[in-house]
């Protein structure tokens, strides 16, 4: 592994591979949706969505033809808290690559025909998550349980101000993006780095070099039960129960990622088990603990038969506060398996290896946590689950109930 920070504060990363001449990299931006003005929400993502539909050199059809042709891909994604352009192609192709991603860095074009078209890209899949009974839940659970942040609004935005974001808009969110403290760039490929290393020192060494960036905090925490119930057309019940939990760099982060394998993470779990098994009462049925910069939460989900709605959000409590009666060493073993073991699957790619090595640089875990997560992982105690319980599963949660 290679770390490199340039003079105006880009880190590169570049790990060496062997195998049959292919290369991937992610580039992290810190700054996501969450920093979307108000009125505009949706900026960061469609900014990134645009970047790569024409530049001053080339446009849509050129720049993904170069990666396509090489058997590779280019893509932007956005979420709260960062974004993302991801690419892939052989190795014998990355000059030309390289000359692509400094074109659409410095020179985007935004154009005006192309915007029209993503903008209604972005609203046709605003309309299309309020048809999906769990995403339309998880929306409705995002206003409650990040309510007076940034953090309360997808990074898709809504309707009216995705309608009302101008071509000015993305020119400005760009440049503020353009920032060197915020890039963390991550290279894994079938090539030396002294082959690439000063295309890539003087494509992103060129890069403004602004205010050193520190990601805003922002506290906002579950107390009690509380729940709100809304109502749709469908057959089926979608519950969503949410509950406080570690940030990214929070002491009790590994352990609430093993606590969350035990209670609901695929059929052996707790969840799946009791609610589903025993009871009857979901099609499907888990919890997710996504990671965070700020103000984590473990999501539990069920979708259940309408007549079924009480039964099965009293079933689901139930559960999580089952845990603090403690855990056996069969469900610590098995979850932890599980956690490791789909680690280690999704790095069979050099795009996994490369998002992995990057994510952890940018969410302030460093790249070496790419090595140490499944040993930190194994070292999750019995006690540990019980601590992270006690300190955030007893605080409270929020539910949201989408019936008929």
């Amino acid at each position: 592994m290679i770390k490199h920070i340039l003079p105006n504060g880009v880190t590169i990363l570049f790990k060496e591979t062997k195998g049959d001449g292919i290369i991937a990299g992610t580039i992290f931006i810190k700054g996501g949706s969450f920093e979307d003005p108000s009125g505009k929400k949706g900026l960061t993502n469609l900014t990134l969505k645009m970047l790569i539909k024409g530049s001053k050199k080339y446009t849509s059809y050129d720049i993904n033809k170069v990666f396509e042709d090489s058997g590779g891909y280019i893509s932007t994604s956005v979420g709260e808290e960062f974004s993302t352009i991801e690419f892939a192609m052989r190795t014998e192709d990355i000059n030309e690559g390289l000359k692509i991603l400094k074109d659409i860095i410095f020179n985007p074009s935004f154009p005006q025909d192309k915007l029209k078209i993503e903008k209604n890209n972005v609203i046709s899949q605003i309309k299309a998550k309020k048809e999906e009974g769990f995403s339309y839940a998880f929306d409705e659970l995002r206003k409650q349980i990040y309510k007076g942040t940034p953090y309360q609004y997808s990074p898709v935005g809504t309707i009216s101000d995705v309608r009302k974001i101008k071509r000015e808009d993305l020119k400005k969110r760009w440049k503020e993006l353009n920032n060197g403290s915020r890039w963390v760039i991550s290279f894994v490929g079938d090539i030396p780095y002294s082959n690439i290393s000063e295309e890539v020192k003087k494509i992103f060494g060129s890069i403004h070099r602004g205010e050193k960036y520190l990601y805003p905090v922002f506290n906002s925490r579950i107390v009690g039960e509380k729940c709100k119930t809304v109502k749709r057309e469908g057959a089926q019940t979608t519950i969503l129960l949410a509950y406080n939990a570690p940030h990214a760099t929070d002491k009790y982060y590994f352990s609430m990622k093993v606590l969350n394998g035990i209670a609901g993470s695929g059929f052996m779990s707790r969840l799946f088990q009791e609610l589903r098994e025993k009871r009857g009462l979901a099609y499907a049925v888990g919890s997710f603990f996504p990671t965070r910069v700020n103000m984590g939460r473990l999501i539990a989900y069920i979708g259940t038969a309408p007549e079924k709605t009480e039964e099965s959000l009293e079933g689901m409590r139930e559960v999580f506060k089952s845990l603090g009666k403690g855990v056996s060493e069969e469900e610590l073993k098995t979850a932890k398996e599980k956690i490791i073991g789909n680690f280690l699957l999704e790095h069979q790619t050099r795009s996994k290896q490369s998002w992995y090595l990057g994510w952890f640089e940018t969410i302030g875990l460093g790249y070496e946590m790419d090595q140490k997560y499944p040993e930190l992982i194994d070292k999750v105690s019995i006690n540990d689950i019980k601590e992270a319980w006690e300190r955030y599963i007893t605080e409270g949660n929020f539910c949201v109930i989408v019936r008929p």
